[in-house]
């Protein structure tokens, strides 16, 4: 589907706005618009055949140096080349390349590792210094230090960074929640973008490990902002709108919550405090229920938005968060659909669903299993007579319960 910027649609598509999209009357050309609202209202349950052909695996090699943690699934990256966690990089057939981001107290090394990136032969990294590494995994002498004294105010705005990519020629640091600055290969700063516009900041209205702000399709690296549901493409030192989202719908999360969310949670604490019953807070009455994107990724046919229905302090209050969900936008039929239930229908592994934990990178949808679930599922099975995929039973008998996750790809079909 072509996608065209309408003199129209540049109206909702300021930085700064905060007002919801609506879609425009029928003789406007919509083709960038999504109407994600509709697929509220337009829900089915959809087999994971039907948009996928095929699934694999990729069991992390297991040693003494490239132990994962679980619960840790947010520190792992995707690029074309390898696959990061945290300051360590593997391959696309899972062995362990090496630990690239040292630990410790030197000049080239960091306290609590780093995000890592893979750019024209070399590795960089981005937490309290700026790095650069040759193919080796060996540091190259180039450094910026984000917590020098001498230079400790010029850097407040990236020692917030929750983002760090590579775009053409620079690479992007998102200070979230407001600003985007683009740094070069020398870790200069050459220009920045706001996000939106504020007098007063108070936001820290939710967990970054769970939102991926930035995602990739084709050669594009995208942005969604969640104040005005925009896709952006992002360039080397700029955003290019590429999607406008319509989200107007009651179970938006409301932007004002996103924006003074440390004011309301105060309320929510002092209420704490003092016995007062939680649900009569005004943070929990305007965000109760409400859904926010965690992450828009773009497909050969379609995009998938990734949601989160919140519920505040859901366990101090006895409920039960309830799990994720997707909705995705056809851009063939220009249709939004909600996928029933968990996720898709696991029809071609056989297992109870099949939600992509780890998002959406160069037409696969990615999650992981530990070993030790995968072993306890097919002993389920066999207990109940149910029937295991041959391809599961192949995977059991090469791994042992105490190795690292293995990453399922479900392999999108390609023009449907």
């Amino acid at each position: 589907m072509r996608i065209v910027i309408y003199a129209l649609s540049s109206i909702f598509l300021l930085i700064g706005c905060k007002g919801q999209v609506k879609i425009p009357s029928e003789s406007v050309d919509v083709s960038n618009i999504i109407d994600l609202a509709a697929g509220f209202d337009n829900i089915h349950s959809v087999r994971l055949s039907e948009i996928a052909d095929s699934v694999t695996f990729i069991p992390f090699e297991t040693t003494s140096n490239s132990l994962m943690g679980v619960g840790q699934n947010h520190l792992i990256s995707f690029s074309p080349s390898y696959i990061f966690y945290w300051g360590d990089c593997f391959d696309w057939n899972g062995k362990h390349w090496g630990k690239i981001v040292k630990n410790g107290q030197g000049p080239y090394e960091e306290l609590d590792g780093g995000y890592l990136v893979f750019k024209d032969n070399h590795f960089y990294s981005e937490g309290s210094k700026f790095i650069e590494y040759d193919i080796t995994g060996q540091p190259t002498g180039k450094v910026r230090n984000l917590f020098a004294a001498r230079e400790f105010g010029a850097n407040d705005f990236l020692r917030q960074g929750v983002v760090f990519t590579n775009i053409d020629e620079n690479f992007m640091v998102y200070n979230y929640p407001n600003t985007i600055y683009f740094i070069d290969k020398n870790f200069e700063t050459v220009a920045s973008r706001n996000v939106f516009l504020t007098d007063s900041l108070t936001s820290n209205f939710m967990g970054h490990s769970a939102n991926k702000f930035i995602t990739y399709y084709k050669d594009m690296v995208l942005f969604y902002n969640f104040v005005n549901d925009t896709i952006f493409r992002v360039l080397d030192t700029g955003l290019e709108p590429r999607w406008i989202v319509s989200f107007d719908h009651p179970a938006r999360f409301p932007t004002q919550v996103m924006l003074k969310h440390k004011l309301l949670w105060r309320g929510l604490m002092n209420a704490a405090r003092v016995g007062a019953s939680l649900d009569d807070t005004e943070v929990v009455k305007l965000e109760e229920n409400k859904h926010r994107v965690l992450a828009a990724y773009e497909t050969e046919s379609h995009v998938f938005f990734f949601l989160s229905e919140n519920i505040g302090l859901a366990e101090v209050r006895n409920k039960i968060p309830p799990d994720p969900s997707i909705i995705y936008y056809d851009k063939n039929t220009g249709k939004s659909i909600r996928v029933k239930g968990k996720g898709f229908v696991d029809d071609l592994l056989g297992m109870d669903f099949f939600y992509p934990q780890l998002g959406i990178f160069e037409q696969k949808m990615i999650t992981y299993i530990w070993p030790y679930e995968l072993l306890e599922y097919i002993d389920q099975c066999k207990e109940k007579g149910r029937d295991v995929n041959p391809q599961l039973l192949v995977l059991s008998k090469t791994i042992d319960p105490e190795d690292n996750p293995i990453l399922i790809l479900a392999h999108l079909k390609k023009n449907i």
